[in-house]
């Protein structure tokens, strides 16, 4: 997976975070991003920041409960919070995405 964090580019606007610089990503924790485009299909993918790299992986059972304002973990089709696996790495080595 590559990723270009917190470079916009030529051509389309951020909308998060509205103003300044995106903050750093934490090692140890899964991200959930999402790129919308016009005239093409947008992106939506988790991934997992190891120590030097980003994993594309897949998190069994977990949506997010919103595409605007904030956004909270939820059980797939409920109201019920996610309850995140005590092993990250255990989900991390099971739901890897191959590229």
């Amino acid at each position: 997976m590559n990723l270009l964090y917190g470079r916009v580019p030529s051509g389309y606007v951020q909308t998060v975070p509205s103003g300044g610089v995106a903050s750093a990503l934490t090692p140890g924790l899964v991200y959930f991003f999402i790129a919308e485009t016009t005239g093409a299909t947008w992106a939506h993918e988790f991934f997992y920041m190891d120590q030097n790299k980003p994993i594309l992986i897949n998190v069994p059972g977990l949506c997010p409960s919103a595409f605007v304002g904030e956004v909270k973990p939820v059980k797939c089709g409920t109201s019920e919070p996610y309850v995140e696996p005590k092993d990250l790495e255990k989900l991390v080595q099971e739901n890897r995405v191959q590229e």
